[in-house]
């Protein structure tokens, strides 16, 4: 499952270590956590937006006075909620963490043209599977998801396509936006492919249930080739020669050494003796499941492309970026192009290329919920100001029709 549903380990994934669960949590407890949250953040946050940090110490203090209002469930939202006015894609609080319980529906989405559709279900609901998502509760799903976006920390709108799906589906949230009215159940209505809709009612799961399964995707139920790019989601580098297109394939889904895996540098050592040997028309690089790390890393393959002057030309360098391509992984890609002759094609990522240069964790101490922010600031791309996102050079954006036959719309159009 892992192959096709990156997001779904993102949202299981995390450690044990709350000190209280959330649903126990007394307003003293909030307060507690919420102080703290506040003081990290008014010391060590940084932006280049003049009075944000003073802004979030009023909300803080705000969301602390409200709190005996406030159902337990409720505050991871309003927390979620005040991070999201830092405006920045880096700081935020991890609802789908362990530590937050919130419960899923246990459906897998993806946006395609403005539309939410079922790309993975738990198998007692492969039925619908491919169906188009047309309201959640009462309302339209276009609606609940701008309702949705108010509340989710973001660089540009990239974010809510990439994130927007995996949150969605979490009853508790839905409910904090008056989406639904129950916390652990949400109703979907689906648009079917002859054009009829149906209404399925769902109790929300835990995010180990979710996990766990069983699922079927989209590709399993149509007996559809794995793209290239996804046959190989354990291994953060690899690289595989394409004869027949002279192309050198090269996947970089993270820009961090990979435990148990060559380092990055001895690595790309040996994806630039096989270039020399091979001597492909084409290098590929694929960013798209890659969400960052340490940009520092990406320095011996800059360098190896650099010093290789038959391949530092025009037409012969692309990187293949998407909507989950973020932070260090985004950087890569901004110093390709001031660097090197590198195209860029495909999805714009999510971040912005002149705010963070970084992300640190904090945990705080009572709920033990996981929280990510700035500290440190880079203006990496100084000529470009105007810029939210690092715009393709080649715009190429996914769509239904070419996944339900398989295809890699970005990598065929490279190959050809």
């Amino acid at each position: 499952m892992k192959k096709q549903l990156i997001f779904i380990l993102l949202l299981a994934t995390g450690t044990a270590n709350a000190q209280k669960p959330y649903s126990e949590m007394t307003a003293q407890d909030w307060a507690k956590d919420i102080n703290y949250l506040n003081s990290k953040m008014q010391r060590q946050f940084n932006s280049y937006v003049p009075g944000i940090k003073e802004e979030f110490n009023t909300s803080a203090k705000d969301l602390i006075s409200n709190l005996p209002s406030l159902k337990n469930y409720q505050v991871p939202c309003e927390i979620m909620r005040i991070l999201s006015t830092l405006q920045d894609g880096h700081t935020e609080l991890n609802i789908g963490h362990n530590t937050v319980g919130f419960h899923r529906v246990p459906l897998s989405l993806y946006i395609f043209d403005g539309d939410f559709r079922v790309v993975a279900a738990h198998e007692k609901y492969s039925d619908i599977i491919g169906n188009k998502v047309v309201s959640i509760g009462n309302q339209p799903i276009q609606e609940a998801f701008d309702k949705l976006k108010s509340q989710m920390s973001h660089d540009n709108d990239m974010e809510f396509l990439h994130a927007g799906p995996g949150y969605i589906i979490l009853t508790e949230l839905l409910s904090c936006l008056d989406v639904t009215s129950n916390p652990l159940a949400a109703t979907f209505e689906f648009e079917q492919e002859d054009g009829s809709v149906i209404r399925k009612e769902f109790t929300g799961v835990t995010a180990q249930d979710y996990s766990q399964g069983p699922w079927v995707t989209y590709r399993s139920k149509h007996n559809l080739e794995t793209p290239l790019y996804l046959s190989n989601t354990s291994e953060s580098y690899w690289y595989r020669y394409i004869p027949e297109s002279k192309v050198m394939y090269f996947h970089f889904s993270r820009v961090n050494n990979q435990k148990g895996k060559p380092s990055i540098k001895k690595f790309s050592k040996e994806l630039f003796a096989e270039i020399d040997r091979v001597q492909p028309e084409k290098l590929i690089i694929d960013f798209r499941l890659n969400n960052g790390g340490n940009y520092h890393l990406s320095d011996p393959i800059l360098a190896g492309i650099k010093s290789r002057e038959w391949l530092n030309q025009k037409g012969k360098v692309w990187a293949i970026t998407g909507r989950r391509t973020f932070s260090a992984a985004s950087s890569t890609c901004i110093f390709l192009k001031q660097q090197t002759a590198t195209t860029i094609i495909g999805e714009a990522g999510r971040t912005h290329p002149n705010k963070s240069n970084n992300n640190e964790y904090m945990t705080l101490p009572t709920s033990g919920f996981l929280i990510e922010y700035t500290t440190r600031l880079r203006k990496k791309w100084p000529e470009r100001p105007d810029l939210d996102r690092i715009p393709p050079d080649i715009e190429i954006l996914p769509d239904f029709a070419s996944y339900k036959l398989g295809k890699d719309k970005v990598l065929d159009y490279l190959l050809k």
